[in-house]
């Protein structure tokens, strides 16, 4: 979970050090700074007599700073509590808490190069293993399954323009931090504004997610996984550079496209930073081992999943919760314990807010339904199915069954 962080966190700290290097080159430059006693004499006249160990210093003392705050994001998830008790500490002792960062800062600088390559090269096997070079490649192997459809192009185009905002809006305040630890030498102030740039960091983070609700809506409102697919595409593409984003809900359209392979092949790279990604990532898996009939992977998927745990209190537990249950019911349909599955799928038609969500669950109940002889019954879910699903492949299979149920004579069924 942790190496899919490395890459960002080995670039911050490098170009932090740099930038620190750069800024105290400029105050040597700057003969008022250095003139207006705000160091003493002699220290004044060691920093000069040893120039390089000066830059060093400043280098590492921006990167000490960034250094919290990397640490802190990695902290922060792990308890509810843990955000004031880094506040705490930055109030009470922040000149030990600064010390400790900066030496720490060449550990981590391993730790996450080392991470970021060892992800790196897992990756490149797995991917060519499945016959994938980039992104580009699964972009050409979609449009050979699947269309990708112009009309959403403006869509995903506007969404990406809205991230870019943000992203530019959160540079903006790493440049205000640095203006802040140059010109104001108080460091309550400093600690102040680092504790509000991270409340800020996942305001923004929140805002960008709700940027890519239009293109969310497309499969989850409007059940068109297609449109949600080409969407995606589109916002992923900018010229000639391709960068798939939002695999996760990629690999949704494509489950729901009947393409499983293509979405185990999407899912290679999805970057599960946190305990909430990995579980999404394990309840796709699951989803695609199943389509794939693959017992042995459904099994690991609901192995894994289980030793995830959401440190995020009641609202954690109950998510959890929900995944693994829903990864247990498709063990469950592998198994063929039917029963235990319809109670499933008719008491999450009750609790799911989605049209996708119903028209999945219908699907089920009917062909379960159809299995157990129930004609009646799956017909009414069948035809649930065609009247939500729009172009999910659920439609296509549900009006084949509703075929065969029109040619059979249920005249003596019961309800």
């Amino acid at each position: 979970m942790w190496k899919y962080k490395c890459k960002s966190q080995f670039f911050i700290l490098l170009a932090s050090f740099v930038i620190g290097m750069i800024l105290m080159a400029f105050t040597f430059s700057n003969s008022a700074v250095m003139s207006a006693d705000l160091l003493p004499p002699e220290m004044i006249s060691f920093m000069k007599s040893n120039i390089a160990l000066t830059y060093l210093a400043g280098g590492f003392s921006v990167a000490g700073i960034v250094n919290v705050i990397l640490i802190s994001q990695m902290l922060i998830p792990l308890n509810q509590w843990m955000p004031f008790l880094i506040f705490g500490l930055l109030m009470i002792a922040p000149e030990y808490v600064f010390m400790i960062s900066i030496v720490l800062v060449i550990p981590m600088l391993i730790l996450s190069l080392y991470g970021w390559l060892s992800l790196r090269s897992n990756t490149t096997r797995q991917m060519r293993s499945r016959k994938i070079d980039d992104d580009r490649e699964l972009i050409r192997v979609y449009q050979i399954h699947h269309a990708l459809l112009p009309e959403y192009k403006e869509l995903a185009q506007t969404a990406r323009k809205n991230v870019e905002r943000v992203s530019a809006v959160y540079a903006l305040g790493i440049v205000a931090i640095f203006c802040i630890m140059l010109f104001v030498s108080n460091i309550w102030i400093l600690i102040i504004a680092l504790f509000f740039y991270m409340m800020a960091f996942n305001a923004l983070l929140r805002y960008r997610s709700s940027c890519m609700i239009p293109i969310t809506r497309l499969l989850y409102e409007k059940c068109d996984p297609e449109a949600c697919a080409s969407a995606i595409i589109y916002y992923s593409t900018k010229g000639k550079r391709v960068r798939l984003t939002q695999r996760s809900l990629l690999a949704q359209c494509l489950i729901y496209m009947n393409d499983p392979e293509l979405a185990q092949d999407v899912l290679i790279t999805y970057p599960r930073k946190d305990p909430a990604s990995t579980l999404t990532y394990w309840s796709l898996m699951a989803y695609i081992d199943y389509l794939l009939k693959d017992e042995d992977a459904l099994n690991r998927a609901y192995e894994e999943a289980s030793n995830v745990r959401m440190n995020f209190g009641p609202t954690g537990v109950m998510i959890r919760s929900e995944e693994l249950a829903s990864i247990k019911n498709k063990v469950n349909l592998m198994n063929g314990d039917f029963n235990e599955c319809k109670k499933f799928y008719l008491a999450s038609l009750k609790r799911s807010p989605f049209p996708f969500q119903h028209a999945d669950a219908s699907y089920y109940i009917a062909l379960i339904s159809f299995v157990q002889e129930e004609y009646k019954v799956a017909k009414i879910y069948f035809e649930k199915v065609v009247q939500l699903g729009n172009k999910m492949y659920f439609v296509k299979n549900a009006k084949s069954y509703l075929d065969k149920i029109d040619n059979m004579d249920l005249s003596d069924e019961e309800y």
